[in-house]
């Protein structure tokens, strides 16, 4: 029996997941191959870890949705299996999606206080309003 997180025989190629540029923000991608670790056959020994590659589009105030394939260890991806966002630090201006009044809105993260488990987010819930809320 495996104690693994993943079932057995499950591709996780197109999982969604959360991945930590360079900006310090985290985006969303899909996972696109796996490259699994490699075994030095003269030591016995594992000499590369597996790899994930991850398709993620980054929008940046002159280029909206740039694709971006990077690789990146099990440890830097946050999603079904890997990380979970317990115990992230999210930075202000992070692009966010939360439910409100039933319908999903983006917003826009304004402080984040996690020693108090807090969360200021800016939404735009209508054509004209900002309106701040704090989401516990």
């Amino acid at each position: 029996m495996s104690t693994g997180k993943r079932l057995a025989k499950r591709s996780i190629v197109g999982t969604k997941v959360v991945v930590l540029r360079e900006d310090g923000f985290y985006y969303p991608g899909i996972i696109q191959a796996v490259k699994t670790a490699e075994m030095d056959p003269s030591r016995g020994q594992l000499f590369s870890h597996t790899k994930y590659a991850v398709r993620s589009t980054m929008e940046t105030a002159g280029h909206s949705g740039r694709q971006q394939l990077l690789e990146y260890s099990e440890v830097d991806l946050i999603g079904p299996g890997f990380q979970s966002t317990a115990g992230l630090t999210l930075q202000p201006g992070q692009k966010v999606y939360i439910t409100f009044t039933g319908r999903e809105v983006a917003g826009h993260v304004t402080k984040h206080r996690p020693d108090v488990d807090e969360v200021h987010i800016t939404l735009q819930v209508s054509n004209s309003v900002n309106k701040i809320f704090h989401i516990f």
